[in-house]
């Protein structure tokens, strides 16, 4: 009779873990399932229609973005769609609002703006030097630095020799309130025996003052 017990404790010990283990099983397989799904969906984007016109304008649905060069930005693995012509078209890190998209055909990516968008350009809220989006500054007084060399007294005009020295300097983006993407607004860089900063809006060149470039050498 005890030995009876005990097979009897055993096989229902048995059916206990086996059913146990179908349990888990199932789960996995669950698991499994939806993760595979979600890979999917990351994988072939949205369902939108895109299209480029031209190579400054992308249209994504009825939404229409154009194409805006130095900007800095860090594109994402979130895939929107693809465009009629085989561009992938991605979202960019910190923008789920969609303002700015990027088009990527293969090592080619271009960043756009949905047209009926504008910034709010009342503050600035960082800077950057260099083109390393890693390294924001965000300290006041270099900001401060950075707006007032547009309001230096003396610009003139650019030129070749100026050109060419402006390759090697750096450029200068700056950030404004919480946008994702940083706009170009000039280069700093040595001419000779002196620091220049050439301003993108005015196509034109001043010379740093000694508190300017002793505010900022660090970073040029």
């Amino acid at each position: 009779m005890e030995r009876m017990k005990v097979i009897n404790s055993i096989l229902k010990l048995r059916k206990s873990c086996f059913e146990d283990a179908k349990m888990k099983l199932s789960r996995g397989k669950i698991f499994g399932i939806s993760a595979l799904l979600i890979c999917i969906l990351s994988a072939c984007g949205e369902k939108h229609e895109a299209h480029l016109r031209g190579s400054v304008n992308l249209f994504i649905d009825d939404e229409k973005y154009v194409m805006k060069d130095d900007r800095l930005f860090e594109e994402s693995n979130t895939k929107i769609c693809k465009t009629s012509d085989g561009h992938t078209v991605y979202e960019v890190v910190g923008d789920k609002e969609r303002n700015y998209v990027v088009s990527r055909s293969y090592w080619d990516a271009r960043l756009f703006v949905k047209e009926s968008y504008t910034p709010d350009r009342t503050i600035v809220s960082a800077v950057c030097f260099g083109g390393d989006r890693d390294h924001y500054i965000s300290d006041e007084e270099i900001i401060g630095c950075v707006l007032s060399l547009e309001s230096n007294e003396e610009f003139f005009d650019d030129n070749d020799d100026l050109m060419e020295s402006r390759s090697k300097g750096k450029k200068i983006h700056i950030k404004y309130g919480d946008e994702a993407v940083g706009e170009c607004v000039g280069f700093v860089f040595r001419y000779e025996d002196q620091y220049m900063y050439y301003s993108q809006s005015r196509r034109m060149v001043t010379v740093l003052t000694d508190d300017q470039l002793g505010l900022i050498q660090e970073y040029i």
